[in-house]
């Protein structure tokens, strides 16, 4: 048992496949995962509803006040349970204008969101996950064609986001830009473009640098 685990936390979990990267116009998956909310942005509004609230303000999330970008747009959130890979991989080609670390005293838990994967349950989110904008997290701007923005949540048990590139990088879309250890979440917002097609729903499971979430 004792080996077992071992494999799992020390080779296993840090897997890094190859990925095959599309071309074209398209916005691929920053994280393997399940897609657990695909939310319209407006006025800087994002519907999501929490015990004490309906609606999470946009800067709640990023830390970042990016509300001229994102005001209107997309924000798709992925779980990676404790069984995906977890290296994080750039949506698009661009250059990395601003990386923001917000830290905090007291992570909240994802266990509920892994126990609703688990039993595969219509709905994935939990009924109050205050998670969304109060734990630690790591927010990457990228600026290629269109504006992209990466927010990468750590877990409660999980508290170490490891970030690889920095503030004026270019990166090629689907290179490697870091990883979370453990369960933990990536949310991606995406402009509002007249042009802009989601091609993921709710439930599916994605491939980091691989799958196509949308094309622009």
């Amino acid at each position: 048992m004792l080996a077992l685990i071992g494999w799992w936390r020390f080779f296993y979990f840090f897997r890094d496949p190859e990925r095959l990267i599309p071309t074209g116009k398209n916005i691929v998956s920053r994280a393997d995962g399940v897609i657990i909310y695909i939310k319209r942005i407006e006025e800087g509004i994002i519907p999501i509803s929490t015990k004490n609230k309906k609606e999470i303000p946009l800067e709640e999330i990023t830390k970042l006040n990016l509300n001229d970008i994102f005001k209107r747009g997309y924000i798709i959130g992925i779980f990676m349970s404790l069984w995906d890979v977890h290296i994080n991989r750039a949506p698009i080609s661009g250059t990395i204008r601003k990386i923001f670390y917000f830290s905090t005293t007291k992570n909240f838990s994802m266990v509920k969101l892994t126990i609703n994967n688990l039993l595969k349950k219509k709905r994935l989110l939990p009924q109050d996950p205050l998670y969304l904008f109060r734990n630690e997290r790591n927010t990457i701007f990228i600026e290629g064609e269109i504006p992209i923005c990466v927010v990468q949540i750590a877990d409660e048990y999980v508290n170490k986001i490891i970030c690889w590139k920095r503030e004026g990088d270019y990166v090629e879309k689907g290179e490697r830009i870091g990883l979370i250890q453990m369960g933990s979440q990536v949310d991606l917002l995406v402009p509002h473009i007249d042009s802009l097609g989601i091609k993921v729903k709710e439930g599916m499971h994605v491939k980091a640098g691989e799958s196509i979430l949308a094309i622009y």
